[in-house]
This record gives C-alpha cells, structure tokens and sequence, in this order.
C-alpha cells in the first residue's frame, strides 16, 4: 500500500493479517499465531525492497501494519517491540478485531454487504379481530 502526502513524498506500508489471536504462546495451536512467527515476517518485509512501477525504482517499506483478525495480546505487541527496538518499534503499527469495528463506529461507515444476519420476513397479521 502507498500513502502520497500533500508535501507529494511517498510513504510505503506493508500488511501482515493474521486470522486469529495473535499470543505469545511458544508454539502456534488451533488458531493462535505464534509471535516469533510475525517478528520474522515483519522483519523481512521491513528489509525487503519491492519495485514501485509508477516510478520506476526499487523502495523499502516504511511502515508495517500487524492486523489480527482475532485479539493481539499487549504481552505479544511488548515481545515484538522489545525485540525490535526502538527504531523499528516507530514503524509498527497493531490493529486487532476491536480496532477494526471501532473504525466503522469512528468514521460512521455502513458495515459491508453481509456483516448482519438477513431480518426475519414479518408474518401477516391474524384478522380474526382478536386483539392478542
């Protein structure tokens, strides 16, 4: 993803998305991902050069994103930050489930297309002058 700012410099993010919990379990169970997993994925995609058609050139991530469609653990966000450092910590950014709903609450957009269950079809009334 790329963000042009008004002063027209580019900044480049990479996204890595998880389906579920992200913990600091030692090993990834069930539908929890282990966060060594992810401080190896991040650290690639933060070194990782990737070519920018518009421009022509080889660029470098400048921001990562770390979306978990489940929980992240403030114990996994603290391991991630510790063994990334202070100037790698700056160029992370975390957003679990909650974040995520929360923007649709924020920024009052509609939920997509078959976030909510269909509502019952409502049956017809009883004319047989029976009030209840």
């Amino acid at each position: 993803m790329k963000y042009t700012l008004p002063t027209l410099h580019v900044l480049y993010f990479g996204i890595q998305v998880k389906k579920g919990k992200l913990d600091t379990a030692g090993a990834t169970r069930g539908t929890n991902e282990n966060v060594a997993e992810i401080h190896n994925q991040v650290l690639m995609m933060l070194g990782h050069e990737l070519f920018d058609p518009e421009i022509g050139k080889r660029v470098l991530v400048d921001h990562a994103f770390i979306v978990a469609g489940g929980e992240i653990t403030k114990a996994a966000k603290n391991w991630i930050g510790n063994k990334l450092g202070a100037s790698k910590r700056s160029q992370i950014m975390f957003m679990d489930r909650d974040d995520i709903l929360n923007l649709f609450t924020v920024t009052n957009l509609p939920l997509p297309a078959g976030a909510l269950p269909e509502p019952e079809p409502a049956s017809e009334p009883d004319d047989d002058g029976i009030p209840f």
